[in-house]
């Protein structure tokens, strides 16, 4: 059912076509026929990948992608590798943008207005002054307040509220979910390549899986994947106004308390506590059972079992000791 809502790609393109739309030499079998686009894990014979950060490469020996978008520097580490076919390009990131475009030149035109293909349980309490458009199914007893939007592509299961004024698009979501007011989900992530004079905004085209028994406070913004997923997993809480970025991933019953924004692709483990205003960088990995202090920079992956804090964070016995050190260096000097 989940995949219902993913925006279906348009076509196929022969790989050498592919190479001229993304400004890219190509390097490999010609009569490849490439049918949509995926991550370096999970794209199939007939799909296309991007490569562009080293610390992934160890997924490029096992993939079963067509081809890959690379840089020459990691075309040169990987050129030797079986049959695999290669897009090259001085700007892997670029290259991959100009096909997405390519696979989903209308990737907008599904927020249109249109309301067609709804589904709602009879149980269902859905205000008169709520929005809800194409491809949207609501489950059992579940509640949609006034002025909220859902859809286009939207799944939301049993015994959900749904508060005033929150706008779900592209969003699977499972049971006894609440959103509060002013919640933005499944909008487009923060994904642009820079083409040497302007920004080029790269197609964000996958979804927000939300789990079971979550709750999301008023004003927290949750973006959609790149091309697969954001996932809010079982019995997550989040505060007001925190923002989880595009593809990262929030494992079961982690709480994250307010202002705390979190950067793409980073995994956060579960039973993991978050303090107020914590900033934690992208691509990073958060073990189990972390608890992070109050405004903590977070920069570096996270061992489970660890407590952190400051910023740069460190292990919160150092940071506390910082602390102690520079109080007294400070009393010494008055």
């Amino acid at each position: 059912m989940i995949n219902k809502i993913f925006v279906k790609p348009l076509g196929s393109f022969k790989l050498d076509v592919l190479a001229r739309l993304a400004k890219a030499n190509f390097y490999g079998n010609n009569n490849l026929t490439i049918r949509g686009v995926n991550t370096v894990n999970l794209a199939n014979c007939s799909e296309i990948a991007l490569l562009d950060n080293i610390k992934y490469i160890d997924k490029f020996y096992t993939s079963k992608a067509a081809a890959y978008i690379v840089s020459k520097k990691l075309y040169n580490k990987l050129k030797d590798h079986g049959d695999k076919s290669f897009l090259v390009s001085e700007n892997a990131y670029l290259s991959y943008a100009y096909i997405l475009k390519s696979f989903y030149p209308d990737s907008k035109q599904t927020d249109l207005n249109t309301f067609t293909n709804i589904s709602i349980n009879k149980s269902s309490k859905v205000s008169k002054k709520a929005l809800i458009k194409n491809n949207v199914v609501i489950g059992k007893n579940t509640i949609v307040n006034s002025f909220s939007s859902i859809g286009p592509n939207v799944h939301i299961g049993d015994n959900c509220y749904i508060g005033n004024n929150v706008n779900i698009a592209n969003t699977f979501m499972g049971s006894k979910v609440v959103i509060q007011d002013g919640s933005v989900i499944g909008q487009d992530g923060f994904g642009y390549a820079y083409d040497g004079k302007v920004y080029i905004k790269v197609p964000q085209v996958g979804i927000v899986k939300i789990g079971n028994n979550v709750e999301v406070g008023s004003n927290c913004t949750i973006d959609r994947g790149s091309l697969k997923l954001t996932e809010i997993c079982d019995g997550v809480k989040l505060d007001n106004l925190v923002h989880i970025a595009h593809n990262v991933i929030v494992n079961e019953n982690t709480m994250i308390a307010g202002q705390t924004g979190v950067a793409g692709s980073t995994i956060i483990g579960r039973n993991v506590l978050i303090g107020g205003q914590v900033g934690i960088a992208g691509h990073l990995l958060i073990g189990d059972n972390v608890q992070i202090g109050a405004q903590a920079g977070v920069t570096k992956n996270i061992k489970k079992e660890t407590k952190i804090s400051g910023t740069p964070a460190v292990n919160l016995k150092t940071y506390l000791k910082q602390a102690v050190y520079l109080n007294k260096m400070v009393k010494k000097n008055d």
